[in-house]
């Protein structure tokens, strides 16, 4: 079993699927006579039948669909290669599934009327009568487009993803030149120690293996994470660029090493970090409650940004 896992480089956590123990289960009481699918059969008659059995475990939400109604989530992103896909979601209080993905890589001019168009095909197929409310990002085509559906669908509720219009808080105050300025001065230590092996593993002898910079929600999210990882270990950075063997190093003398050096030993630099993080803390805390699988946050998103509110004004 390990030795196929690694020899096709497949995902070490098929080791936890539901499915591999009934295959183990299957091979050891056939025996000897056991025989694999074909690529084939896996491609052709098993992915079809698959298909059925998903499309019927969806239906069989539709009775609660009818009862409760639904909400469509309609999330919009890009990747690296400039492909742009749509995702469509039903969400019940059953749970959410995936309807499908639409690339709109081809689509020159993504308007109100593409939006709408597209929208209104999907909404058709879910079934009009279930639809309750949708929700999606803040791009100006899609809530124009939000709205013309509003005027065909009198009983529709369009609500924005509080999580994209957090994030769009977050990336104007990281604009206003004040906090510019601290961000550029946090990345030309983050910059120049993760893009070194050797500086991010001389770094984690002096940080006791901490990292300094971190995956967070969103992008902007991710500033504040780094800027917080910095005052924790603004020490332990300082005494980094302190010891004989960092200055004989080759990396000491590279001017963005200078440059990081310089930064690390400004008097002011925590100030105006924690300065930063005043603004940027309580925004991230409704944030991460907003992204959070815990529990729904629609009956608190308005308290919790009531309160982000008054902690930025009392500090």
């Amino acid at each position: 079993m390990s030795k196929l896992i690694l020899r096709e480089a497949l995902p070490v956590r098929i080791t936890e699927s539901p499915f591999l123990q009934p295959v183990l289960q299957v091979a050891a009481e056939v025996e000897k006579l056991v025989r694999g699918p074909s690529a084939y059969e896996v491609t052709g008659v098993y992915l079809e039948d698959e298909y059925k059995e998903i499309q019927e475990w969806v239906n069989s939400f539709r009775p609660l669909w009818e009862e409760r109604g639904v909400t469509i989530m309609c999330d919009g992103w890009k990747e690296t290669t400039n492909q742009h896909i749509i995702n469509f979601l039903i969400y019940s209080t059953r749970g959410t599934v995936f309807k499908k993905s639409i690339d709109a890589s081809s689509v020159t001019s993504r308007t109100a009327e593409y939006y709408f168009g597209l929208m209104d095909k999907i909404f058709d197929e879910i079934g009009e009568e279930f639809l309750v409310q949708v929700v999606t990002d803040n791009e100006v085509a899609i809530k124009a487009d939000c709205h013309m559906l509003m005027q065909k669908r009198r009983h529709l509720y369009w609500s924005a993803c509080s999580a994209h219009y957090l994030d769009l808080i977050l990336e104007e105050i990281s604009n206003r030149k004040s906090v510019k300025k601290v961000l550029d001065e946090a990345k030309k230590i983050t910059s120049f120690i993760y893009n070194h092996t050797w500086t991010i593993n001389y770094m984690k002898k002096y940080t006791r293996g901490a990292d300094c910079l971190r995956p967070g929600i969103t992008r902007f999210a991710t500033n504040f994470i780094a800027l917080e990882s910095i005052v924790r270990s603004k020490q332990a950075l300082k005494e980094m660029v302190t010891p004989s063997a960092w200055k004989r190093s080759t990396y000491a003398r590279k001017p963005t090493g200078l440059e990081m050096t310089e930064v690390l030993n400004s008097s002011d630099l925590r100030k105006k970090v924690v300065d930063v993080l005043k603004i940027q803390e309580p925004l991230v805390k409704v944030l991460k409650m907003c992204d959070g699988d815990e529990k729904p946050t629609m009956g608190f998103i308005y308290e919790a940004m009531d309160r982000a509110k008054l902690a930025i004004q009392r500090d």
